[in-house]
C-alpha cells in the first residue's frame, strides 16, 4: 500500500525509481517495528495480561509464593525476557513480507525486475539504520512484557478483573509503544545523525 501510495507522489517528478529505496527504509527503520509491536500488544500483551491476571484471581500466584518460588521472577520476568527475544525476530519477518508486498505491487505496476527491486530496496539500509531499528524493537518488547504483567499482577479481583486486565495491557502497551516510538526516534536522530529510524 505504501508503494502504490508513493508512486503516485513520485511519478509527477519522475522519480518513480526510488520506490523501491523509499519504501525499504521506511520498513526497515519505521513501520516494521511499529507495526510488529502493534500486532505483539494486541496478541501476546493480551495474553499476559489475562493469564497473570487469571493466575492471581485464582490464588496461584500466592500458591507459587508459598512454596518459596519468586512469583515474579517466574511470571513476570521470563515474558519481558521473551517479548525482548521475540519482537526482533518478528520484525524481521514484517520487513520482509512488507518489502515482497511492495515487490509484487512495483511488479504489477511498472514490471521491475526481482533483482533490481532487491538492489534498489536495500541501497540505502545500513548499519546506521539496522542497529536503532533493532534497539527499538527491543524497548517496545520491553513495554509489552512489563506493562501486561504488571496490569496482571494488579488485577482485580473476579474474572471481570481478567478482563479488564487484558483490554488494559493492549490499550495502554500501545498508547506507550506509541509513545516510545517518538521518543526513540528523536534520540535516534541525536545519537545516529545520518540514519533516519
Amino acid at each position: 500500500v505504501l508503494s502504490m501510495h508513493t508512486r503516485a507522489s513520485l511519478e509527477r517528478f519522475g522519480a518513480e525509481s526510488l520506490i523501491p529505496a523509499g519504501l525499504g527504509i521506511a520498513v526497515v527503520s519505521e513501520t516494521g517495528p511499529l507495526i510488529a509491536a502493534l500486532l505483539l500488544a494486541g496478541r501476546v500483551g493480551a495474553g499476559i495480561g489475562a493469564e497473570v491476571s487469571a493466575m492471581k484471581v485464582t490464588e496461584q500466584i500466592e500458591a507459587l509464593e508459598a512454596v518459596a518460588v519468586d512469583a515474579f521472577r517466574y511470571l513476570a520476568v521470563t515474558r519481558v525476557v521473551a517479548c525482548i527475544l521475540a519482537l526482533p525476530l518478528l520484525t524481521i519477518l514484517m520487513d520482509f513480507s512488507a518489502i515482497a508486498g511492495g515487490f509484487l505491487a512495483e511488479t504489477l505496476v511498472s514490471g521491475m525486475s526481482f533483482r533490481l527491486y532487491l538492489d534498489r530496496a536495500f541501497s540505502l539500509i545500513g548499519f546506521e539504520d539496522l542497529v536503532p531499528a533493532t534497539l527499538k524493537t527491543a524497548v517496545f518488547g520491553l513495554i509489552i512484557g512489563s506493562v501486561s504483567s504488571y496490569l496482571g499482577f494488579n488485577a482485580e479481583e473476579g474474572t471481570e478483573g481478567v478482563g479488564r486486565a487484558s483490554t488494559r495491557a493492549v490499550v495502554l502497551t500501545s498508547i506507550l509503544i506509541i509513545l516510545a516510538n517518538v521518543l526513540l526516534v528523536r534520540l535516534i536522530f541525536f545519537f545516529f545523525p545520518q540514519g533516519a529510524a
